[in-house]
């Protein structure tokens, strides 16, 4: 992945590649901790994770798709970059649904406390 000075992009591939990555992790689990901050409106940091992690593919597409000519086409290697975050968002989703279940579990049914008998 080089950057092509002749194709201008947002952020370098690399760059935006890396990013995208990271937050598709830092967010769901930043709101998880931050709805248990909250009193009233616990599902918006949720909501805001997810739309994150699912229109992810379309941030990276629109952060590392280079300026060209109007009847210019790309090249066959165009959208490689995207295959990577197309196959961690499902993987982060499901993931996140899961512990988000199983936190509402265990919210719904506290452990039994030890009583001597």
């Amino acid at each position: 992945m080089e950057y092509d000075p002749h194709y201008p992009t947002i952020l370098p591939e690399f760059i935006a590649l890396s990013l995208v990555f990271v937050l598709n992790i830092l967010i769901p689990v930043s709101a998880i901790f931050a709805a248990r901050r909250l009193k009233r409106r616990r599902w918006l940091p949720h909501t805001i994770a997810f739309l994150w992690v699912f229109f992810s593919p379309l941030t990276l597409a629109i952060l590392t798709t280079p300026t060209m000519a109007a009847d210019e086409v790309g090249g066959p290697g165009g959208g490689f970059t995207l295959l990577p975050i197309l196959g961690e968002t499902p993987i982060v989703l499901v993931f996140y649904a899961i512990v988000l279940l199983s936190l509402r579990a265990k919210r719904q049914n506290p452990a039994p406390s030890h009583l001597p008998s």
